[in-house]
């Protein structure tokens, strides 16, 4: 075996508890073609690092799986039935955009997020999940696919599909919305 002067690879992290911390890392770690780009740092301070910018240190990801995007949105979906949208906005970050179901106006603060729910929750809104397509990243998750929203409006309920996307980031420990997009179904 050859010694080489090119710098050390070290892969993507999962945090993981049960796991020692040189046995944490994530599957594109050891698969890397076009679709797995390199990540992390050298090994070589010379060399710096690899694709991360000086002073970087490897990337830590939280483990995203389909049933996590199952369960945020459930969360999402029991903070509604408590009727307070200070709960639902909790579940955006600071910076989230929400581009709502029944509002042309796109939220792009914490107050304007809450301001959509105080009034979208007096329509006592109950979201089942018809179709979902989920895509997993590095502290970051994608749900998109079709739900439909049971309402009360004026005394009658009725059923609204809808498509809907919610990106999901890792912030400080916490699954976040960072971004939420949902439009009812067109008619044609």
């Amino acid at each position: 075996m050859t010694t080489s002067s090119r710098p050390r690879i070290s892969g993507t992290q999962f945090i993981n508890a049960d796991q020692a911390p040189r046995a944490r890392l994530s599957l594109s770690a050891s698969h890397r073609d076009q679709h797995h780009p390199v990540t992390g740092t050298g090994g070589d301070p010379r060399f710096g690092a690899i694709d991360t910018p000086a002073n970087e240190s490897c990337v830590v990801c939280a483990p995203a799986t389909r049933r996590l995007a199952e369960e945020l949105f459930e969360g999402w979906n029991a903070a509604l039935q408590t009727g307070d949208a200070r709960k639902v906005a909790a579940r955006y970050a600071e910076d989230a955009v929400l581009l709502p179901t029944v509002s042309n106006v796109p939220r792009t603060t914490h107050a304007e997020i809450q301001d959509y729910f105080e009034h979208f929750l007096e329509k006592k809104p109950f979201g089942t999940i018809n179709t979902r397509n989920v895509k997993l990243g590095c502290n970051k998750l994608t749900d998109a696919g079709t739900y439909t929203f049971r309402v009360t409006d004026g005394g009658e309920t009725k059923d609204v599909p809808a498509r809907y996307t919610f990106v999901y980031e890792n912030r400080d420990g916490g699954w976040k919305i960072v971004h939420h997009h949902s439009s009812m179904m067109p008619t044609a």
